[in-house]
């Protein structure tokens, strides 16, 4: 019989307990992909007015907090672990869908826009140009911070970072998948990581970011889409 078979015999059934034995199986078969569903708040006041956010910390609208209690996920995503931004909205938006909103991490925040938080898009033209948006795209916003706050390579680099620790979390301690409750900046951020959307064009028409998006994500936290537009149940 190969070598290779008495290894893996010899791992699993030295092991003490069927949690161990589980384990070396894991080791040395390969574990599971890693799988990790983003989503996006709830509909606030400003969002209805058309204003920007980033780290402002509003709350759910009365509309939004209805919406989302209305909502459940799917049976098909795992909550074995749930990941939210400390922001108020999305902290309700947990809440409101079932989920624990305790476990907190900066890296998922909006993008911080600095000045223009609080603007609608004609107060943003007015003030820093009618291209404001372009060049806080990729093309130019590697490095330019809307007005002042933090550029799209910032945020890019945090949501990146927060995936390599969710990727070592869930392989190295066997946490299963996860879910991000998060906001509009942090998806399209997965998105581009995952798919190299360059973000100087208007947004794919096949991310809809009021639904869930599922990533896969590698041992080195690189990510790949899984699934896009999953829809939430209602109640």
């Amino acid at each position: 019989m190969c070598r290779w078979w008495w290894s893996l015999t010899y791992e699993v059934v030295a092991r003490p307990n069927a949690d161990g034995r589980a384990a070396a199986l894991r080791d040395l078969l390969g574990r599971r992909s890693m799988k990790i569903a983003l989503l996006r708040h709830g509909p606030t006041e400003w969002n209805a007015q058309g204003r920007v956010q980033g780290h402002t910390d509003i709350p759910l609208s009365e509309v939004g907090m209805a919406k989302m209690a209305g909502l459940r996920l799917p049976d098909t995503i795992a909550t074995t672990s749930v990941f939210v931004s400390p922001l108020v909205r999305a902290r309700q938006t947990a809440r409101l869908l079932g989920l624990p909103d305790d476990r907190t991490d900066a890296r998922l925040m909006e993008q911080n826009w600095g000045a223009w938080e609080g603007l609608t898009r004609e107060e943003v033209f007015a003030r820093d140009g009618a291209d404001a948006f372009v060049k806080a795209g990729s093309a130019h916003g590697e490095t330019f911070r809307p007005g002042g706050g933090e550029s799209t390579g910032e945020l890019h680099a945090r949501v990146a970072a927060f995936l390599k620790d969710a990727a070592r979390e869930g392989f190295s301690h066997d946490v299963g998948d996860a879910v991000v409750v998060a906001h509009l900046g942090v998806l399209r951020a997965a998105y581009t990581l995952a798919t190299g959307w360059d973000m100087a064009t208007p947004m794919p028409a096949e991310l809809d970011v009021s639904k869930i998006l599922l990533l896969e994500l590698a041992r080195d936290g690189t990510p790949s889409i899984a699934d896009l537009n999953i829809d939430f149940v209602s109640t």
